[in-house]
């Protein structure tokens, strides 16, 4: 269910789809793909496009090492 909303997404979908389904040329060029789209919006935003992903990672990061160091293994 979750799989066919995402790929219905206009043209991430399609790129996604393209590599879930493909073989590995499609999964490098899903790969180009994205760091070329992320590199227009550093381009076309600048600064903000660099920092909201590292800051977004970080919280990750954080939320990870919480989770990892407060389970009982």
């Amino acid at each position: 269910m979750l799989r066919t909303i995402v790929f219905a997404i206009p043209v991430f979908g399609w790129l996604l789809k393209s590599a879930y389904f493909g073989g590995d040329r499609e999964k490098v060029m899903f790969v180009i793909n994205m760091a070329l789209i992320w590199l227009l919006a550093i381009y076309l935003f600048g600064y903000p496009a660099v920092i909201i992903p590292a800051v977004a990672a970080a919280g990750l990061y954080l939320a990870a090492l919480v989770i990892f160091t407060a389970g009982d293994f």
